[in-house]
């Protein structure tokens, strides 16, 4: 959807519905920091860049359970990384865990 020469992502959206104008204006080309990083280190999977690797080698270390060993158990540990960083960069923003708002979706990753 686009909004005269600048895409929505141009725009901030209050409580109200109502849109301003961001102070800078920058082109979204969807590719997502995750994607840019794992074609930069020629991976062929996000969780297998420097983003995601210490968070599941934590976890494994911790849960005592290899990661590797099984897709079952690589599956759920990829899971708990990306709520973890999820929630990182969320609480790095100012968000914090509440009842309302944006402070219910990091509860709720939390809670999962």
């Amino acid at each position: 959807m686009r909004f005269g020469t600048w895409s929505l992502c141009s725009f901030s959206r209050n409580a109200k519905g109502e849109l301003s104008p961001l102070p800078k204006k920058h082109v979204d080309t969807g590719m997502g920091m995750e994607r840019l990083v794992m074609a930069l280190q020629r991976k062929t999977s996000n969780y297998d860049t420097d983003v995601f690797q210490p968070y599941i080698q934590k976890i494994a270390a911790k849960s005592g359970v290899k990661y590797g060993a099984s897709e079952k158990s690589d599956i759920a540990i990829r899971v708990v990384a990306d709520h973890l960083r999820a929630v990182s960069f969320a609480i790095a923003d100012g968000e914090l865990p509440s009842n309302t708002g944006s402070g219910y979706v990091i509860r709720r990753i939390l809670r999962k």
